[in-house]
């Protein structure tokens, strides 16, 4: 027996350790997983603001030549008299030329629009006409000094759009091109644009100083960062640009992935608490069926031996005919028998209480009588160990409704105890007093004693200080869990306080209704 119960232990044992194993394997995954999401959506953000910045940045560029040339130029030259002329002009008049081939007549129209030239071919039969060289320079169709001044014009353009650039962020700071207004305008726009709708706060450097702020702007390592005027030639300027709310933006924008992970993972640490308590309580209820059959067995054993012996006693010729012996051996077998029907009653009635089957009939007592007879019951059991009760009612006779024969069973119980768990001789004190809601029963022993994690369970069933195959004390672990069970049916309550190697006191509160007062 005691083998099967160790390799089952092993077993559960080692389910637990698979079980947790794997527990940990599983959310070490969702942990890795989700923080590779919040990786990416970190990594997109970030892109998403570069990009961002990077359009700010082309277009304050963009802006800043245009407002330069339009305040600086108005673009009045290129559209001055001198100019005006060569859009007035014609150079291309129409006409007709007669080509001379050598099959033939051919009759070329030349004809000019504004801005399109259309040649007509015609080939005549039998028509006289003039042959002309095109290398002679008096008949040579050219340029027109408009599309000459078109083309100087446009390579001029490039080069002034550069030299315009060059001159700008050489002549005047950043401060003076961007204005606060300006520049958040632009950046909420490209910001926007791209889905980022959290608060920020940015900052304008050039070089080693900041020229601009926003109001609560506060510089940290993780603050995103674009150069302004990058065709700047002669010193740089960057928009730095902070958000506070980054990482509650992120983990909100992954909130239904975080959701769905939680609940399995939820699920899974719920369903494997489960399991694991379930396995545990199916283990300690192995034990303590191992354990209870072990004590009943001896509970049992002892009275039945003692019973063998008396009957065979009763047998003896000599014992036959002194009716004082038969008196005495005939008791001896009375008590064992009275003392299996206890043990057997108490297990049966644990079976009614956990049914809510046990019924109590409620009937008003004088309490004290209760005790005295407890106590009364109680005193072969002392005078064999050499003990004493000493007791003191501090109640002036309150009278309870209650349940004479469970209340009887639930004090016998707890002195019982007192006595089975004292070393030496027992010393018992039983105190009453009362409270304006309670009545109090107190019972007190100065024997073994409970640690502070032996108290946790001492009106557990089966539950034994002395537990496993040890009957140095003998008992099954009902009694105090049958005399919690009574107590609360009373709607009382029981508690116990005791120190190891000093006694217990156990505590019993029985309440006091407006019937039950003298």
């Amino acid at each position: 027996m005691r083998m099967k119960l160790t390799k089952s232990r092993k077993r559960i044992n080692w389910l637990i350790a698979l079980m947790t194993i794997s527990l940990l394997g599983i959310t070490g995954i969702q942990a890795y997983w989700l923080t590779n999401s919040y990786q990416l959506e970190e990594e997109k953000f970030d892109q998403d603001v570069a990009e961002a910045l990077t359009g700010v940045s082309r277009r304050l560029e963009t802006l800043e030549t245009i407002n330069f040339l339009y305040e600086n130029f108005k673009l009045d030259p290129f559209f001055s008299p001198q100019f005006s002329s060569f859009y007035n002009e014609k150079y291309i008049q129409d006409s007709s030329l007669l080509i001379e081939g050598t099959s033939g007549h051919f009759s070329i129209a030349v004809k000019m629009n504004d801005d399109s030239i259309l040649v007509h071919e015609n080939r005549t039969e039998n028509t006289p006409g003039i042959r002309y060289s095109n290398r002679d320079t008096s008949y040579r169709v050219t340029l027109t000094e408009r599309e000459k001044i078109a083309m100087r014009l446009k390579k001029m353009d490039a080069v002034f759009d550069q030299l315009i650039r060059s001159s700008i962020n050489r002549k005047m700071g950043v401060k003076s091109q961007v204005t606060e207004e300006h520049l958040d305008s632009i950046l909420s726009f490209e910001l926007h644009s791209r889905g980022i709708t959290i608060p920020y706060e940015y900052s304008v450097a050039e070089g080693n100083k900041v020229v601009l702020t926003s109001q609560n702007w506060d510089e940290t390592p993780q603050a995103h960062m674009a150069t302004l005027f990058p065709n700047d030639f002669y010193g740089r300027s960057h928009l730095l640009v902070n958000f506070p709310g980054k990482t509650s933006y992120l983990i909100s924008s992954m909130w239904f992935t975080l959701l769905i992970s939680l609940l399995f993972t939820m699920a899974i640490i719920f369903t494997f608490a489960r399991t694991l308590s379930y396995s545990l309580q199916q283990k300690r209820i192995s034990e303590i069926k191992t354990d209870f059959i072990n004590n009943m067995t001896h509970e049992f054993k002892t009275p039945i031996a003692t019973i063998n012996l008396a009957i065979d006693a009763l047998k003896n010729p000599k014992v036959i005919h002194d009716p004082a012996k038969i008196e005495h051996y005939s008791q001896v077998i009375r008590q064992e028998n009275s003392r299996m029907n206890m043990q057997v009653e108490s297990v049966l009635r644990m079976a009614l209480m956990d049914k809510k089957e046990l019924e109590l009939s409620f009937e008003p007592i004088l309490i004290t009588d209760i005790i005295d007879e407890c106590l009364q019951h109680l005193q072969l059991a002392l005078e064999s160990k050499g003990g004493k009760v000493t007791h003191r009612y501090n109640d002036n006779g309150v009278r309870l409704s209650i349940d004479k024969n469970h209340l009887s069973n639930t004090i016998i119980n707890v002195l019982d105890n007192a006595v089975k768990y004292s070393v030496n001789a027992p010393e018992i004190t039983v105190v009453t007093e009362r409270t304006q809601e309670y009545f109090i029963l107190i019972i007190g022993d100065r024997g073994l004693g409970m640690t502070r994690e032996e108290q946790k369970h001492i009106f557990d069933r089966f539950y034994r200080v002395t537990s496993g195959n040890v009957h140095n004390i003998k008992g099954h672990g009902l009694g105090l869990s049958y005399a919690h069970g009574i107590v609360q049916a009373h709607g009382g309550k029981i508690e116990v306080e005791s120190e190891k190697g000093k006694g217990s006191t156990f505590y019993i509160y029985l309440p006091l209704y407006p019937e039950n007062e003298n």
